[in-house]
């Protein structure tokens, strides 16, 4: 009876919760290996932005991400590996996405759009964790350093240049050196703002009237006061070529 009683409550009990997947002889899978990856990355950034590489051991990454200090070494190297993999891949991960203007806003609030995407790009805190963390780390690592400044300023003046592009195409502006206006563009909107948040010296966002007086003075200066006068007024929309019409249908 007791025997049966015991068997009864067994099957009565829930399954236990299925493990990791695992792929052939218990190996685990591409997708869990690339989960661990990431994950130790994440405790790797944590680590170096909160203690700094020269208190940051590899075996104080291995037992927050819950690994050996051996899987790391056979899968990122030592410590400076990781430590340059979290900067280079993470930062460059987080670049400025392709940005598009509303092509049926004023120039004014194309570009307004334009800027707060700048700035929540270079304000988001992990990417002033990461700049404060490659500040910090300067001196010992100059030339990843290098890298890395050089790709993220390169990638945001592509993006913005794009912008610039696309509204003289549709005649918000005139066909000029775009790569230039976006250059300008960027140091007047950002100015001294990402030095002094990285360096803790001042943490306060500018305002949108800030923001809305800089870009006023951008357009005036950068493209006249004829489309400064009109820069607020949205744009025509443009008839479509008869042949691009017909190639539709």
């Amino acid at each position: 009876m007791l025997k049966k009683t015991a068997i009864a409550r067994r099957q009565a009990e829930p399954a236990p919760a299925p493990g990791p997947a695992r792929g052939q002889a218990g190996r685990p899978t591409t997708a869990e290996l690339e989960r661990r990856k990431a994950n130790v990355m994440e405790v790797a950034t944590q680590l170096f932005v909160a203690q700094g590489y020269a208190e940051t051991s590899l075996v104080d990454i291995a037992k927050r991400s819950g690994v050996a200090t051996r899987t790391l070494y056979q899968h990122f190297g030592d410590k400076e590996a990781i430590f340059r993999e979290v900067v280079f891949a993470r930062r460059v991960a987080a670049l400025m996405p392709p940005s598009e203007p509303d092509r049926d806003a004023s120039l004014f609030d194309a570009l307004l759009g334009e800027t707060k995407e700048l700035l929540q790009y270079v304000l988001d805190p992990h990417s002033v964790d990461v700049m404060r963390l490659m500040v910090a780390e300067s001196r010992r690592f100059p030339d990843l350093m290098k890298k890395v400044a050089n790709a993220t300023f390169a990638r945001v003046l592509n993006n913005i240049t794009h912008v610039f592009t696309v509204l003289a195409e549709d005649g918000q502006i005139p066909a000029d050196d775009h790569a230039t206006s976006a250059r300008l563009f960027v140091d007047l909107i950002l100015g001294n703002t990402p030095i002094m948040v990285y360096t803790h010296w001042h943490t306060i966002r500018p305002s949108t009237s800030e923001l809305e007086r800089k870009i006023e003075l951008f357009i005036a200066g950068r493209f006249g006061p004829r489309i400064a006068k009109a820069s607020r007024t949205k744009p025509k929309r443009r008839p479509r070529a008869q042949g691009a019409a017909q190639a539709s249908t």
